[in-house]
């Protein structure tokens, strides 16, 4: 039998023999209680582990010391003789002797070697068998740690919001205080003023009468001709007095209040969404289920579609909508058929547009720091202008009224909030809890029911809580997609559903208020070609500006 000499090792080993736990390095050590043969590697393994801890291992140091373990036994029935065959029928080791003229005769066999070859190589299937099931127990077990890292961190945001949320109602109580101790200081003025003027015409007005009353006490001892014109003249002097009757004072203001209970105060400042997940019984079960992703799509039903080249709309509300193409000057108001109502020619070329509650549009200028509004009667007016390294993009009116602008600049982008007058409110652009960049390439911006920030951001979407928290980012299934996700334009509807247009996959996806994937609403199969512009009417109708075709679709959705 061959020997050579393993580098680094303290006895010879077989070159013609793997081990047979690994079946890759040669054999080098047997074990004395389970006549295992391994490499070094598997002899510290297996007597590292629990179960055989207590076995005893020996070199094979000579050939002839490999030869006796590895040939085996003798034979109980013919003592002189190697087991070298295998009885299948009996499940039984046996010699020759025992194959020719003993109980086996006749017997379903096969030689050791062979057995042997089987056995280990069932013996390998079930080490990478167990081996594949120790990795998804690993894999379970660095999902567990995430999750409960995730779960701490997002503990930690949602006790930050609390406190916000209630440091927000202390300043609106605040408020409400400040308001009613200002308005009561004024009646409190106004009625010391009043009271005031009063007090010194009533007091004027006693000193003539005293005069008056002293000068007929005078007269009333004289008895001539000229006491008849005195009294005459007194007569007409009293009559000028008003005759001062009790003044109407002012009420006291009272503070009516109504008791208010625990449901209601956690009504107004708002529910814990808190959602358990089911148990998973066995998690290699979960593990091994290879479930595909269905992507469901609805049955669209496109209301009308007209020609042209815009790329971008806000709808009024109504069955009409403004158009402009990014980039470049002037804006139209059409109806749901095309029908161009109004033209707004500008001087400046519009990146993005919407409409206030007042009817007025709110517009931002391309590759530009400004903001503008456009009234009914075309006056066009600056109301807000950023930083001169500074780019405005997409812009949004919140439920409250006020404005949100999308301010671009390469690692430093940022959304603002301003009022309709252009009045500064507050920054958004570091995450309050971990102070890192929110935006990347931020672009379009829209808000929905959750009082949530929604941003297309370069290959993504970025979604804030109200006081600037990241609550999650959709970056879409890329596996799904034919091209690379591309968001542009994004809006959201009454059910808090938001909706994104993908420019390169030509489809348009639909999320829930959470951030999980719902379906994809259109797709190329339905007209949809390079999607930018998206706008949500009152009658529950989407426009789509397709920019592949040069159409508006307007579809049925809600």
């Amino acid at each position: 039998m061959a020997q050579t000499e393993k580098l680094g090792a303290q006895c010879p080993v077989y070159a013609d023999q793997k081990c047979e736990l690994c079946e890759t390095n040669n054999i080098m050590f047997q074990c004395i209680n389970c006549d295992e043969l391994m490499c070094e590697t598997c002899k510290k393994s297996h007597l590292q582990s629990k179960a055989f801890k207590n076995h005893k291992t020996t070199s094979l140091i000579t050939p002839e010391m490999y030869k006796i373990n590895y040939t085996g036994t003798k034979c109980k029935s013919h003592t002189e003789e190697d087991l070298l065959m295998y009885c299948i029928t009996c499940n039984f080791q046996i010699c020759r002797e025992c194959v020719t003229i003993g109980v086996h005769l006749n017997h379903s066999m096969v030689k050791v070697e062979e057995v042997i070859d089987t056995k280990q190589q069932q013996l390998s299937n079930i080490i990478r068998q167990t081996n594949e099931r120790s990795e998804r127990y690993k894999h379970i077990l660095r999902t567990i740690t995430k999750n409960k890292m995730q779960f701490s961190e997002s503990i930690a945001k949602t006790i930050i919001e609390i406190k916000v949320r209630n440091k927000q109602l202390k300043i609106s109580l605040d408020k409400i205080e400040s308001e009613y101790i200002q308005q009561l200081e004024n009646k409190d003025k106004e009625n010391k003023e009043a009271m005031t003027e009063l007090e010194q015409r009533l007091k004027e007005e006693m000193s003539d009468l005293n005069q008056l009353i002293q000068q007929c006490e005078r007269k009333q001892r004289q008895r001539n001709i000229k006491l008849v014109q005195f009294v005459t003249d007194v007569m007409q002097r009293v009559d000028k007095y008003t005759i001062c009757d009790q003044p109407d004072y002012i009420s006291p203001p009272n503070l009516i209040t109504r008791s208010v209970d625990h449901p209601e105060l956690k009504d107004l400042f708002g529910y814990l969404d808190i959602k358990t997940k089911k148990e998973v019984t066995h998690p290699l079960l979960q593990l091994n289920r290879n479930d595909s992703l269905a992507i469901p799509v609805i049955d669209v039903e496109i209301i009308s579609s007209f020609t042209s080249e815009k790329a971008c709309v806000v709808t009024t509300g109504n069955d009409q909508a403004w158009l402009w193409k990014c980039g470049e000057s002037g804006i139209s108001l059409v109806t749901s058929d095309g029908n161009v109502i109004r033209n707004i020619n500008t001087d400046f070329n519009v990146f993005d547009a919407v409409v206030s509650k007042s009817g007025d549009l709110f517009v931002t200028e391309h590759s530009s720091n400004k903001v503008k509004t456009i009234t009914r009667d075309n006056r066009i007016t600056d109301i807000y202008t950023a930083r001169d390294d500074c780019e405005t993009r997409g812009i949004t009116v919140t439920d409250t009224g006020n404005v949100l602008v999308v301010l671009y600049k390469y690692d430093d982008s940022k959304i603002v909030e301003i009022t309709t007058s252009g009045q500064h409110i507050r920054t958004i652009q570091h995450d309050p809890v971990d102070n890192k960049q929110l935006f990347d390439q931020p672009l379009f911006v829209c808000t929905n029911i959750n009082g949530d920030i929604i941003v297309t951001d370069g290959d993504k979407v970025v979604v804030v809580n109200e006081p600037g928290q990241e609550r999650f980012i959709y970056e879409a299934n890329w596996s799904l997609l034919e091209e690379l996700f591309c968001p542009e334009y994004t809006l959201t509807d009454k059910l808090g559903h938001i909706i994104i247009s993908d420019y390169w996959n030509s489809v348009v996806h639909v999320l829930d208020r959470d951030g999980k994937f719902i379906k994809y609403l259109m797709k190329p199969d339905h007209g949809c070609d390079r999607p930018i512009g998206l706008g949500l009417d009152n009658h529950g109708r989407l426009w789509v500006c397709n920019t592949g075709k040069e159409t508006i679709d307007i579809i049925k959705y809600l």
